[in-house]
């Protein structure tokens, strides 16, 4: 993973900490939109495919994640989505499948190696998406150089098709 990203032509450098593909996903509590406790766990509640994002905030990126949410939402198969931020906010934008989560313990971007510790967005999440199959292990992983830069969706599509189609079972990741 790259620990350097740029947006707006400022340079940030990311946490030295980071997981990777193959890698088992970690738990991490959050709180919800109404400030309750939230447990995101590397196993979904039904054992299926989860996606794990995180923006830096909400306004700046809203048509990408406003279309991120109705991509989530034609999805022909569950997967729960979550949406994760450093911080609570509140929004004007209902979401259809994302699960907006607020990452105040820090848990998320220290141990995904999504958070940003330099610069004038120091203590964000940097954009990034993890795939996590149904045995809890990291199958994708979109982490943009350019926070400008959208999430390659065509790529995600693959990725979801592969790990839908994948063990199903609990393995040395469960």
């Amino acid at each position: 993973m790259n620990s350097k990203i740029t947006y707006k032509n400022e340079n940030f450098e990311l946490i030295d900490e980071f997981i990777d593909i193959g890698y088992s996903a970690e738990d991490i509590e959050a709180v919800g939109l109404e400030n309750q406790p939230l447990h995101i766990s590397k196993n979904s509640p039904n054992r299926t495919i989860q996606i794990f994002m995180s923006y830096p905030c909400f306004e700046e990126f809203k048509d990408e994640i406003m279309a991120f949410d109705q991509f989530m939402s034609d999805a022909k198969v569950e997967i729960f989505s979550y949406i994760i931020f450093n911080e609570s906010l509140k929004f004007d934008y209902t979401f259809k499948k994302l699960i907006p989560a607020f990452d105040v313990n820090d848990e998320f971007g220290s141990m995904y190696g999504t958070k940003i510790v330099s610069g004038s967005l120091e203590n964000k999440l940097t954009k990034a998406l993890f795939l996590i199959g149904k045995d809890g292990a990291i199958y994708h992983i979109d982490m943009p150089d350019n926070l400008e830069d959208s999430f390659d969706i065509e790529r995600i599509r693959v990725e979801l098709n592969k790990v839908y189609q994948s063990y199903t079972g609990v393995g040395c990741h469960g």
